[in-house]
């Protein structure tokens, strides 16, 4: 038998499917919770979709492995709230050339373990994945030590980096959290839980599809010990479901993961109940194409797409006006963003024209995929596709669970994708997004896009140490870039966290990071 699924039974479908979660959530975790509101040692923290690894030398692209890594590993550097550079492990970093560093390490600090962390160990962690040894999977952040050409430990608590050539945002890079040398060698990837080999304030307890569970370091020394003894990442990919588990209590925090219309709700009817936190974000929503497909390597084509999207109103009304509009990567406030490039406005009859002009068989019939972890992003996906099909495109939008959209996005099965890029800190972003060798697994151009212009100007601009010549390039890049569309940029998010009332210290950061739950209190 035949079973034809029309947009209506999907609906349905989808939403039978939240119930019944919902009723599941509240049926099995009412227990659990209770305990957990009622016990001021444990933090509660919810997150949108799993923990991918928590290996920093497999650690991909997917933020939420990133957001905690470095409260379980430090690293050498890391980033504050505005998301400028610190020194965590590093004590001294020093320049020797524009390609060259010497950098000592803070004395004393130790993994879980009670081994004081040395430069031998930092050495291992990177060269790991610099070149992995025969048999261990080649690391998703290879790319940002391609020009690496010695990675070396002169002592104890002395290291030597150099490069083969000037790279502007190669200490950006050395955010890798920090494994003991033995570790790095013998554990094979993601088996280095409940070893010993943690040195930041939290080390793993537990981890599943639903749950990570981290307790409190009691031999960590780096900076004073975290408050809370425990922290419960709950992983709830259905956003209704984590409204209701948010507004039950079950949750303290709730970081970029509470729907846009519930945020409204909560600012006019909760603020007895929670605070709310918002703050400018490391983050830029897109919508992005497949070069390998005919279809949209055609440029009509893309432009015919980017002037039918109603940004204003989607982000006025679908977003609640939480973000602002996007004319490139760079948000307003950003060195490197360019105010010279326009914003393609909303002009239906220009989509249109474009669209005989790129004389292709109409219909032009395609999806639109989306992770269904993020209810508004979800909502936008279906507003676009309305805008698409109002001037003659044949659209649909796909929800993917988010593990299987990434698969399919890196994969290059996608032709058309929303998703945002979160905490970029260094025009080099543009590099590992655009140019032409970054494809999948080396970088982020998931697209497959390619012009020898723009790659010889992104190299260009990595090899640029001067902050003015540098923008420079980089003004010239993102011109050239506007003009191909290799993404149709629709906004730049905000930071927004739903925190309980009775939750104290915590702090947004730029890159989303959660260090500054080290110093929040429950009450």
């Amino acid at each position: 038998m035949t079973v034809h699924f029309t947009t209506k039974r999907i609906a349905i479908s989808a939403i039978s499917a939240g119930i019944v979660a919902y009723i599941i959530y509240l049926s099995t975790g009412s227990r659990s919770s209770l305990n957990e509101r009622n016990n001021k040692d444990i933090l509660t923290i919810a997150l949108d979709s799993k923990i991918s690894s928590g290996d920093p030398r497999i650690i991909g692209g997917d933020a939420n492995s990133l957001y905690i890594e470095n409260i379980r590993f430090l690293p050498l550097v890391s980033f504050d709230e505005q998301g400028s550079l610190i020194n965590v492990l590093a004590n001294e970093i020093k320049p020797i050339s524009n390609k060259a560093w010497n950098i000592s390490l803070k004395k004393g600090i130790k993994f879980n373990n009670g081994k004081v962390i040395n430069a031998y160990d930092v050495e291992a962690t990177y060269n790991q994945i610099i070149n992995p040894q025969k048999g261990f999977p080649p690391s998703p952040r290879k790319a940002a030590f391609s020009n690496v050409s010695s990675f070396k430990a002169l002592s104890e608590n002395q290291l030597h980096i150099e490069l083969s050539a000037p790279d502007a945002s190669f200490l950006n890079n050395l955010i890798v959290g920090t494994l003991p040398k033995d570790a790095v060698y013998s554990a094979a990837p993601n088996e280095i839980n409940n070893k010993g080999y943690e040195s930041g304030p939290y080390i793993l307890k537990s981890a599943d599809s639903s749950d990570w569970i981290l307790v409190r370091n009691e031999q960590y020394n780096y900076s004073d010990k975290p408050k809370m003894k425990e922290l419960d990442f709950k992983i709830i990919s259905d956003s209704g479901t984590r409204y209701a588990a948010l507004v039950r209590g079950d949750i303290d925090i709730a970081q970029n993961a509470i729907d846009p219309d519930k945020v409204s709700l909560i600012q006019k009817s909760k603020t007895d109940t929670f605070h709310i936190l918002s703050a400018p974000k490391l983050s830029t929503t897109y919508l992005a194409f497949n070069f390998r497909d005919p279809i949209f390597s055609n440029l009509k084509v893309r432009q015919a797409i980017a002037y039918a999207i109603d940004r204003k109103s989607l982000l006025q009304f679908r977003l609640q006006g939480q973000g602002v509009l996007a004319s490139s990567m760079f948000p307003p406030s950003n060195y490197y963003f360019d105010s010279a490039i326009p914003e393609i406005p909303f002009n239906p009859q220009r989509a249109k024209s474009l669209l005989k002009e790129a004389n292709l068989q109409e219909p032009i019939s395609f999806s639109i995929k989306v992770s269904n972890s993020n209810k508004a992003t979800v909502e936008v996906a279906k507003a676009i596709a309305a805008n698409l099909k109002d001037v003659g495109f044949s659209p649909t939008v796909e929800m993917l669970e988010n593990s299987v959209f990434s698969d399919q996005v890196k994969r290059g099965v996608a032709k058309v994708w929303i998703s945002p890029w979160v905490g970029f800190k260094d025009p080099d972003h543009l590099r590992f997004v655009f140019a032409s060798n970054m494809t999948p697994p080396n970088g982020g151009n998931r697209g497959a896009f390619a012009n020898t212009q723009i790659d010889e100007l992104l190299q260009e601009g990595k090899e640029e140490i001067n902050p003015e010549k540098r923008k420079l390039i980089y003004d010239q890049a993102q011109k050239l870039l506007g003009g191909e569309l290799p993404y149709v940029y629709l906004w730049h998010s905000l930071n927004v966290a739903i925190v309980s009332k009775n939750i104290e210290g915590f702090k947004l950061y730029a890159d989303g990071r959660y260090w500054s739950l080290v110093n929040v209190t429950k009450k």
